[in-house]
């Protein structure tokens, strides 16, 4: 019976791929018929505070989990999801998320809430409620998605309106087609979707909310040019509509573009720009460089993202050098950006930022980075009076020396840190009041001992921050331990830090923290785990307050 079951789910497993070759099938047969992975997390926490406004919801709980199911080594079914509910009343979200992304081979299918990435300019990493594929069958390369983007959310006067306002249901889809391998391809990229202006019975009284419907064309590429060489260069052409309830064009207009109403129908408030990138990237043995250039024109946008800062022209380079056999190793990026492609605002910021370092190890204990950076703003061409100009040149360095030591019985490590800011304000109206410079400190030694699994550490920490009218320092210590050996059911944490502040010489007051935490493993797979953390404020300037956050969970391991 279970030979001819064997042999029947092989059959299965041939017709839903119909490419197994023959050392594909002696593969399949050598393995098991169904091995499991992943894990199950509960957890639940609480929060309080006394002295200020609350800054977190409570109680939370959630539930969430990954399974990775294989079926004779050769079909994988990855399975997720998360539920959960943050706060006791309406005006919190709960969520609930499920999903998973059967593969076979060059063939993935996806399900549920998931996320996928045709391009930056495109679809890009947006969570969706619906279904996808993705087909790499040699050269050939094809994906799909469908679904949900955004679940409607109407107005509710009960509700808190500031933290959930409503919003449309979006639903979309996109298709990439493509040809090459990871080193050299190009994709062609089609992306649509659309808000459902009956999917909310109603906004709040002075709501700007409007339904939008946006159409993105895109292609993604590399281009291996030789073995150390390489192109790349991405773009994408977006027709975006604010309102789909603005006026449409005249009659004329649509007569004289019937091929664009066949595919669109543009309104006052639609928009078309683009967005592209090329570049390229060089990667000899001690020496890497990466060039780019980077143009989004004014109000581009896709609602396959859930932030794009547009208006903006980009040129970047990045070397790294290595030497003495990777014991030192040089690097750097510059970059020139400006804003006002068109010409049309009342003033064109640019910012040049600048950064380079060398990093050392000695290959025994000893090693250090050194860092610089600058950061130019400047506004030109202002309209306006110069009072208000943003000229800023922002100047970091940084000095981290630190030493590790260790054997079969103990492991050492001391860092120190130095690390010097500047804030130079330019603007002669205001250079007064926000020019700054900031010292931060730092040294800590940690202590392991490997047979018993206890570890220790320890360290200083001082920060001052100088304005023209106003000097204020920050000093104190943290200490820690941890207890958890590699095969042992328990592990132990505990850390403490305690913080005393002055204000141009006097007392300010005192901020002292610690948390706690345990877990406990009664199997190989089961942990459960507890965690507590304690926040007191004391302040001569703001309110006193004390925060309390804890928590529990149970993660199982599947395998």
């Amino acid at each position: 019976m279970k030979a001819k079951l064997k042999i029947a789910l092989l059959c299965v497993a041939g017709l839903l791929t119909g490419l197994a070759h023959a050392q594909d099938v002696e593969q399949i047969a050598r393995a098991k018929p169904v091995t499991l992975g992943g894990a199950l997390s509960v957890g639940s926490q609480f929060y309080d505070v006394s002295g200020i406004m609350p800054r977190s919801a409570s109680p939370m709980w959630g539930v969430s989990g990954n399974a990775s199911l294989n079926f004779y080594g050769v079909l994988d079914v990855p399975v997720s999801f998360t539920v959960g509910r943050q706060g006791s009343n309406a005006s919190y979200p709960n969520f609930q998320q499920f999903g998973l992304s059967p593969r076979y081979r060059w063939l993935t299918v996806r399900g549920g809430w998931r996320a996928m990435h045709f391009s930056n300019y495109t679809l890009s990493g947006h969570s969706f409620l619906g279904g996808g594929v993705e087909m790499t069958p040699g050269k050939f390369r094809f994906a799909a998605m469908t679904g949900r983007l955004r679940k409607a959310r109407d107005y509710n006067s009960e509700t808190d309106l500031q933290n959930f306002p409503a919003v449309f249901r979006r639903t979309g889809y996109a298709v990439k087609i493509g040809l090459g391998t990871e080193r050299t391809f190009f994709d062609v990229i089609y992306f649509r979707a659309k808000d459902d202006p009956n999917s909310i019975a109603a906004l709040t009284p002075d709501s700007t909310t409007t339904p939008g419907e946006n159409m993105v064309f895109g292609f993604n590429s590399r281009l291996a040019l030789t073995k150390r060489i390489s192109f790349f260069g991405e773009g994408a052409a977006s027709v975006f509509t604010r309102n789909l309830n603005s006026l449409p064009p005249s009659d004329s207009i649509q007569e004289a573009h019937p091929e664009v109403f066949s595919i669109f129908k543009p309104l006052a408030s639609t928009r078309a720009n683009y967005a592209a990138k090329a570049g390229l990237e060089l990667a000899f043995q001690k020496f890497q460089m990466r060039v780019g250039y980077e143009r989004i024109m004014p109000q581009f946008e896709t609602m396959g993202t859930y932030f794009f800062a547009n208006d903006l022209e980009n040129w970047t380079l990045s070397p790294t050098l290595t030497l003495a056999g990777g014991r030192w190793r040089v690097f750097g990026m510059a970059g020139l950006q400006r804003n006002n492609l068109l010409d049309n605002r009342s003033e064109t910021t640019k910012r040049f930022i600048g950064n380079g370092g060398i990093s050392y190890f000695s290959g025994k204990a000893f090693g250090f980075d050194v860092n610089y950076m600058n950061m130019n703003i400047d506004q030109q061409n202002l309209r306006f009076t110069d009072s208000i100009r943003v000229a800023l040149v922002t100047t970091n360095y940084g000095l981290t020396p630190r030493w590790t030591w260790s054997d079969t019985a103990r492991v050492r490590s001391l860092v120190a840190s130095v690390n010097y800011q500047k804030l130079n304000d330019k603007n002669p109206f205001t250079r007064e009041f926000s020019n700054m410079d900031t010292w931060f400190a730092t040294a800590s030694y940690s202590h392991s001992f490997v047979a018993s699994g206890w570890g220790v550490s320890g360290g200083l920490n001082f920060n001052r921050i100088l304005l023209a009218l106003l000097t204020t320092n920050r000093y104190g210590f943290t200490l820690g331990a941890t207890n958890s050996k590699p095969d042992g059911k328990w592990q132990l944490g505990w850390s403490g830090a305690f913080n005393l502040s002055d204000v141009d010489g006097k007392p300010d007051g005192s901020v002292i923290s610690t948390s706690a935490n345990v877990a406990y493993s009664p199997a190989r797979r089961h942990q459960f785990s507890l965690f507590v953390n304690v926040l007191r404020n004391n302040s001569r300037q703001f309110d006193d307050y004390t925060e309390l956050m804890g928590g529990a969970s149970y993660r199982v391991s599947l395998r």
